[in-house]
């Protein structure tokens, strides 16, 4: 009896997690401004939604997921003035410095998120979107409408859920049982690679027939990364065992998805 209620409770808490990670929220575009924005737009906005990424346009500021800007030498204080405004809209900045030299001042004072474009060589896109990536909040839903964050995204989601299954594994045990915990962390990172791959936003109950079997498919992998953590105990210490096999078992399911999401309806 003990065993039913705790697997009824384990569906209802997964029935929860599901409604709240496939629900799609409105993101605002990415803003480009500075020294050669429209170049740099251009290249972000490759196979992007209509105005997910946006050049130059400082009046849509406030309506913007991430300002991209541009500078060349020390910032001006119109640079200053651009990124305070941004602070004061609650919008995350990235600057990125072209020709980077020793003698300039160091532009992390204004944001931690700098990238360096050297002479030549063009604009460092893929560290672009990594930053992008680590600054916005809703990484997911930006990613589905702008494409070259796709990638960069989705790694960012099978990290993160790596690092928490292997602290859920080593620390919920002392607090409550880690396998419900560990399950739901798996079934949010199974929808949102999901939901990073639709082009077009799906909710209600569609979105929950089309998480449901990554759901079933978290639940099934929970019994055999179980087993395996239960042979591997006899030779290595339990916690780190279980952290092992936690963050492992969570990057096979995501990989899994990423290589077949193609294949799926």
């Amino acid at each position: 009896m003990k065993r039913a209620g705790a697997a009824l409770g384990e569906v209802r808490s997964i029935v929860g997690a599901l409604r709240d990670e496939t629900e799609s929220t409105y993101v605002g575009p990415v803003l480009v401004t500075g020294m050669l924005a429209a170049q740099l737009a251009r290249q972000l906005g490759e196979g992007a939604d209509p105005g997910a990424v946006v050049a130059g346009d400082t009046s849509r500021l406030s309506r913007s997921s991430v300002l991209v800007h541009v500078i060349a030498g020390d910032p001006s204080p119109e640079d200053d003035e651009l990124v305070r405004d941004a602070e004061k809209d609650g919008v995350p900045v990235i600057l990125i410095q072209l020709w980077p030299q020793a003698d300039w001042a160091k532009t992390f004072v204004l944001t931690p998120f700098v990238v360096e474009c050297r002479a030549g060589e063009g604009f460092p896109v893929n560290e672009i979107a990594v930053r992008i990536v680590e600054a916005v909040e809703s990484p997911v839903d930006l990613g589905r409408r702008v494409p070259v964050l796709h990638e960069k995204v989705a790694e960012a989601v099978v990290g993160t859920s790596m690092v928490r299954t292997a602290l859920l594994a080593t620390l919920g045990k002392s607090k409550r049982p880690a396998r419900p915990l560990i399950t739901l962390e798996q079934i949010r990172m199974l929808t949102e690679l999901r939901r990073l791959a639709h082009t077009a936003p799906v909710s209600g109950q569609d979105a929950l027939k089309d998480a449901a079997p990554f759901a079933l498919a978290a639940l099934a992998g929970g019994f055999v990364f179980r087993q395996a953590a239960s042979t591997a105990r006899r030779v290595l210490p339990g916690a780190i065992t279980d952290a092992a096999i936690a963050a492992a078992g969570t990057w096979a399911l995501g990989e899994a998805l990423r290589r077949y999401s193609n294949r799926l309806p």
